[in-house]
């Protein structure tokens, strides 16, 4: 393209010069020639000049283009005044920057949309080269395994996540010819893991690029399973001792004890009482899981807090008064509407005022208490009964779990009494805490926000 550019100019001078040299030879003196050679000479100069510039300026222009297409500057533009060779150039150079921007833009958006995946999955995600060194990690996979540092990428895998059993089958599954994914569990960082490992392998040339890990925090799924594994084996347990009763009363009174009128009666009444509590256990069992299953929620209306306490103490007069224990109440939401399933708040409250009741030594009390705030409602259910040990409070609200196992057996209690309660205020986005002290008694007090109970 130069050689071109050169080629014109220098035909350009010499025909300047033909000319001027034919048209004065032997008709101008000698000093007249030279001065119009000279003229000519600088007519050329001008001419190379501005000629020269239509190449040099587009040509630097290109030049400055491609550095900034070398820097991530990307522009484009036409100089209309340049050459018709250099002007082509420039529109090479300018289309391919277009093109390039168009494709690294492209490439910009699979990775962002590609981050933006990696980042939406709860399942944590690593990949690394042949060399063990990672290649990207998503945030759920930092969070499963505890780690804080922000740039990972490069570090070897296995300082990241500290398994020698993991390794064991990363070693196997590289060495296989036959490339296959493996899954196993283990256990760092005081969780349960499910690690699925399998090779990166090249679309085309299936060559393997590295591997990569989806890590699974099961250590939820694995608590859950250990707990229904305790209720299975505790509703086996707390099932067979009534029945267990039951059927020795029954075979005794069939070898002859029928016959004797206390002794019939006596065991007649032990009978309805394991039946009774076998009841009560199936139902409290029932309840709960129907409390824990239920997905859409129960049918709300509107109840009026005190009112509704009022109902349910009344309700309890009964029982508090077989057992002289007097019900006391200090209500103090007076018109206050709440939105809730009036049957699970009755459960609720019944179940707690029950548990003080049989907890209390005769001539005692039970009370119930209610406030708000500009935020909370709040229900305390007090007692002066026999207190729990405050060892024993963390526990309080499990399944099957008895402070007094044979003095909560004596009364008839389930243990899942107060598991219902926790349950129930749960699904009411409530929280329950428990205050007590050994031989002075007892306090419930649960708290709810007042915007997830009242209508606006």
């Amino acid at each position: 393209m130069l050689k071109r550019a050169y080629y014109k100019l220098f035909f350009i001078n010499l025909a300047g010069f033909l000319t001027l040299t034919l048209f004065f030879w032997n008709k101008v003196p000698i000093n007249t020639l030279l001065i119009g050679m000279a003229f000519a000479l600088l007519i050329s100069a001008a001419l190379s000049y501005k000629f020269l510039q239509r190449i040099i300026v587009p040509i630097q222009e290109i030049t400055d283009l491609t550095r900034d297409i070398a820097n991530g500057i990307y522009r484009y533009g036409i100089k209309d005044n340049s050459v018709d060779e250099v002007r082509e150039l420039y529109i090479a150079v300018t289309s391919m920057s277009y093109k390039l921007k168009e494709t690294i833009e492209e490439l910009n958006d699979r990775n962002a949309t590609l981050e933006a995946i990696l980042k939406s999955i709860a399942n944590g995600v690593i990949a690394f080269d042949n060399a063990e060194r990672i290649l990207t990690i998503n945030d759920s996979a930092k969070k499963i395994l505890g780690v804080k540092e922000r740039d990972l990428v490069g570090r070897p895998v296995f300082e990241v996540i500290r398994s020698s059993k993991l390794y064991e089958v990363f070693e196997t599954l590289r060495k296989e010819k036959a490339f296959s994914y493996k899954s196993l569990e283990i256990n760092v960082f005081n969780k349960h893991l499910r690690v699925y490992i399998s090779p990166i392998l090249h679309p085309i040339s299936h060559v393997n690029l590295g591997f990569v890990l989806v890590i699974d925090d099961i250590t939820e799924m694995r608590r859950l399973e250990k707990i229904r594994s305790e209720f299975v084996a505790n509703v086996s347990h707390e099932l067979r001792t009534p029945l267990t009763s039951i059927r020795g009363f029954i075979e005794t009174l069939r070898n002859g004890a029928i016959e004797d009128p206390k002794a019939r009666e006596r065991f007649l009444d032990i009978i309805d009482f394991e039946a009774e509590r076998l009841t009560r256990l199936i139902n409290d069992i029932l309840t709960l899981s129907e409390i824990e299953n239920v997905k859409d929620g129960y049918p709300l209306e509107e109840i009026e807090l005190d009112k509704e306490i009022e109902n349910i103490i009344y309700i309890m007069e009964k029982a508090a008064k077989d057992k002289n224990i007097t019900l006391k109440k200090d209500l103090n939401c007076k018109d206050l509407i709440i939105i809730t399933n009036r049957d699970r708040f009755h459960q609720m409250m019944i179940n707690l005022i029950d548990n003080g009741i049989k907890y209390t030594q005769e001539g005692g009390f039970v009370k119930v208490k209610t406030a708000s705030d500009q935020e909370k409602i709040i229900i305390e259910i007090e007692d002066n009964g026999i207190g729990i040990p405050k060892d024993k409070i963390p526990r309080l609200f499990e399944r099957f779990y008895r402070v007094d196992k044979s003095r909560s057996r004596k009364l008839g209690g389930t243990g899942l009494g107060l598991a219902i309660v926790k349950h129930i205020v749960e699904s009411m986005k409530g929280e329950i805490s428990v205050d007590s002290e050994v031989g002075k008694g007892t306090k419930f007090t649960i708290k709810f926000e007042k915007r997830d109970l009242i209508r606006k």
